[in-house]
């Protein structure tokens, strides 16, 4: 059995160690498509082993209707060239799969094939890229480069668009918020799970939660808890332990006994009734503070209570965003308030009070404050704040269902207002003023911040317990509702604990959003002031689904020194033949002007001398260049068997990225209406391309 064989074998992640490089086992020639290996077949049968070709990696568009591309991949290429090698049981699965007849000999062949011949030129990995600029040329006996073209498109697609996604929602977060990865679970698979963690980063991403590719990647893993954790406690006495040593002295707390006391006076500060927090809520605070006392963050919108008057509004459908129905701990809540249950809870009810086994206590429908009339939204919207008006209009909606930051709504209705707190001066209610001197949490209807409330009230008890003890929090995460409003709402409640209970670092919590993020929301959140320091994203980034696929082509445009031109009625599929250099030209401020495609005999361009750059296919389109720094892309990565350019770490590709991204102007990396960038051939390569297309091209006749 192969070394390759083996090293999978006795590796469950499918990921084997070669030295000081992870291959991922699943690379091998193998993974290709039917057609590479019968025709490898047919230039065999036809006596073309000694042929020697060239062929062209590149892409013909940007994706996430942008105007550049980070390419991706590079590593892993030259990973699967290293170990280019067809095992005995590769053969005998071949011999089994090709047509009856196929000679023996070929399997020979095959089996004694390696990369060794072969040379790979790639532009750096982690640097911006345009189309039709080839970011890898492959040369080599015809046989071999054609069977390895399946394997780099496949290795480089997907990373270079991941890489690409992950550029642009670092971007729009802008420097000072953090990032991470968590879409292992909403991944296209294990590999691409794992792949999309390592290129997220690359793209600027600051951590991941895949455990897998921290271990791989020497990625910074990150994760708090899920609603699970939370729900699994339904009060104060499955505690099983509520004492924690002091971080300095030792002497032994009593951290749930500080946090019920911090708790009764947090309810008079923030104006919550104690009533309107749950037990089991804080119980599984205490006691995840208990497990993590340095690292506490706590999920704080797990319980979702909704008020009697809300069965006039239903049409408001105001609700946590991951369900369509109102739930306390798996129980629904109807309109007609009876209270159902599909889970074993003990659920009973008089009529003052209902009581709950989670320790929820809600007072009945009639005692509920914050009443809103009928159709009263828009009346809610006034009693609220002027600043939330621009929420209305940030284009980030359908036509039927609404989505913004995370609240969903009828699309008939107006959306739950995301306010400013730090610019809000006044409310109005009924066209007139009172001073904004009541607490954050007032200005929304009951039902909407409860949850919340209940959330921020037992979090910031359970912080200050372990305050005492010696340990600082490190905040929250918000997984649903008005992302915008929620955040303001959280950092004000913080400043105002910090102060009352002179704690200072209280008002510097992290707070981390989650909930289905992609990228428009995030330039919603930015234009709606919010106060977020984390991102962290899963399903729209690992599935990149603004764009599934970056395609990425492979073509020959050249064997044994003859150029090859692929013909097409459509222009963007017409290849630029023969084997090609190319450079980038760059201004007096140091922002990259264009790139420059020649053929590999011309001189390349000179700093300060004028360059004539011609567009590839249209005439008209020219213009002279005068560089003042002129940059080679192309570098031989792979020579002779061997990886002749030393491999950059992880952490050198990311911040790669963003010097590279640092190099365009902003009018190509903005997120509406991008400046394309330009990409020109010279006058001799503009000439010769035209020169073969005529020659190449039919001629037609006419009767």
């Amino acid at each position: 059995m192969s070394d390759r064989e083996l090293s999978c074998t006795n590796t469950a992640g499918q990921f084997m160690d070669r030295g000081r490089m992870n291959q991922n086992g699943v690379v091998q020639p193998l993974l290709t498509d039917l057609y590479q290996i019968t025709m490898a077949y047919a230039y065999w049968k036809s006596g073309k082993t000694d042929d020697h070709a060239v062929f062209d990696l590149f892409f013909r568009t940007n994706p996430f209707h942008g105007e550049f591309t980070i390419f991706a991949g590079l590593d892993e290429c030259l990973k699967f060239l290293d170990s280019f090698h067809y095992s005995d049981s590769d053969i005998e699965y071949l011999k089994q799969t090709l047509p009856e007849g196929t000679e023996n000999e070929f399997f020979d062949y095959l089996g004694n094939l390696t990369a060794k011949d072969v040379t790979l030129y790639a532009i750096d990995e982690g640097t911006v890229a345009f189309p039709r600029v080839p970011i890898i040329k492959v040369e080599g006996p015809l046989i071999i480069v054609q069977l390895l073209e399946t394997t780099l498109l496949t290795l480089v697609n997907y990373a270079s668009l991941m890489a690409t996604n992950a550029a642009r929602y670092r971007m729009v977060a802008g420097k000072h918020v953090n990032l991470l990865e968590f879409g292992l679970r909403r991944a296209q698979g294990p590999d691409g799970g794992l792949s999309a963690s390592k290129y997220s980063y690359i793209g600027g991403f600051d951590g991941t939660s895949n455990v897998l590719a921290g271990k791989l990647f020497n990625i910074p893993v990150k994760g708090t808890h899920a609603h699970a954790y939370i729900t699994s406690f339904s009060g104060i006495g499955e505690l099983k332990t509520r004492l924690l040593k002091h971080k300095t002295t030792g002497v032994t707390g009593d951290l749930l006994e500080l946090a019920v006391q911090y708790r009764q006076a947090l309810s008079q500060l923030l104006d919550v009734s104690m009533e309107e927090s749950s037990e089991g809520e804080l119980a599984a605070m205490v006691s995840y503070a208990i497990a993590f006392p340095d690292g506490f963050m706590a999920l704080v919108d797990t319980y979702d209570v909704k008020s009697k008057n809300a069965k006039n509004n239903e049409n408001l459908n105001v609700t946590n965003t991951t369900t369509t129905t109102t739930t306390i701990a798996n129980t629904k809540i109807k309109p007609n308030n009876k209270v159902t249950t599909s889970k074993s809870l003990d659920v009973s009810q008089n009529d003052n009070k209902k009581h709950l086994s989670n320790g929820i206590q809600t007072s009945p429908p009639s005692q509920q404050p914050h009443h809103i009339n009928g159709n009263g939204l828009e009346k809610m919207h006034d009693a609220n704040c002027d600043t939330f008006k621009n929420s209305h209009s940030n284009g980030n909606s359908n036509h039927k269902t609404g989505t913004r930051n995370g609240l969903r709504t009828s699309a008939s209705t107006p959306s739950q207002p995301s306010c400013n707190l730090n610019t809000r001066n006044i409310c109005k209610e009924n066209n007139s003023q009172k001073p904004l001197n009541q607490s954050p949490s007032s200005l929304l209807p009951k039902y909407v911040v409860k949850s919340y409330r209940s959330g921020l009230l037992n979090f910031s008890a359970v912080a200050l317990a372990l305050n005492d003890l010696g340990y600082r929090a490190v905040g929250v995460r918000i997984d649903s509702g008005d992302l915008a409003y929620l955040s303001c709402l959280a950092r004000e409640t913080f400043e105002r604990v910090g102060e009352n209970f002179k704690v200072p670092w209280f008002s510097k919590l992290t707070i981390v959003a989650s909930n289905d993020i992609n990228e428009d929301t995030i330039l919603s959140l930015n234009e709606q002031g919010h106060k977020i320091d984390c991102f962290g994203i899963g399903t729209h980034l690992v599935t990149c689904q603004r764009q599934p696929a970056l395609g990425c082509v492979y073509k020959l445009v050249e064997i044994n020194g003859q150029p090859r031109i692929k013909l097409s009625q459509d222009v963007e599929k017409v290849t630029m033949p023969g084997h090609k250099n190319a450079f980038r030209l760059y201004s007096a401020d140091g922002h990259a002007l264009i790139d420059l495609l020649q053929k590999v005999t011309e001189p390349p361009p000179a700093v300060g001398q004028k360059v004539l750059c011609r567009h590839p296919f249209q005439e008209s389109k020219r213009a002279y260049v005068i560089p003042s720094h002129v940059e080679s892309l192309y570098k031989i990565y792979w020579q002779n068997g061997k990886i002749v350019q030393p491999l950059p770490r992880l952490e050198q590709v990311r911040e790669r990225v963003q010097m590279s991204l640092k190099t365009l102007r902003n009018d190509h990396k903005r997120t509406l209406n991008p400046t394309p960038y330009k990409v020109a051939v010279s006058d001799n390569l503009y000439n010769f391309i035209h020169d073969l297309w005529l020659q190449n091209a039919p001629i037609g006749e006419l009767s």
